[in-house]
């Protein structure tokens, strides 16, 4: 399958840690050859999807995200 260079990914992350920073917020970037997209959760939990190809608009990766974030924090079955 297709690598994204670490290079790209570091930038992109950058960029997006820079305009958080400046208030302002990335949710999404795209290059011809890879697709990030970030959700922020609380002030301290920050999620980040990279797919290795570009991905079709819409809101399946923030869906992917939530579902993802959803996972961490359930709650572990009680075992009483």
């Amino acid at each position: 399958s297709p690598q994204v260079p670490f290079s790209l990914v570091g930038a992109l992350h950058g960029v997006h840690l820079f305009g958080a920073a400046a208030g302002a917020e990335l949710r999404e970037a795209a290059t011809p050859t890879a697709h990030l997209a970030w959700a922020g959760y609380g002030d301290s939990i920050t999620l980040i999807l990279l797919s290795p190809a570009p991905s079709p608009p819409g809101p399946a990766p923030s869906r992917i995200l939530d579902s993802a974030f959803g996972a961490m924090v359930r709650a572990a079955p009680s075992t009483d």
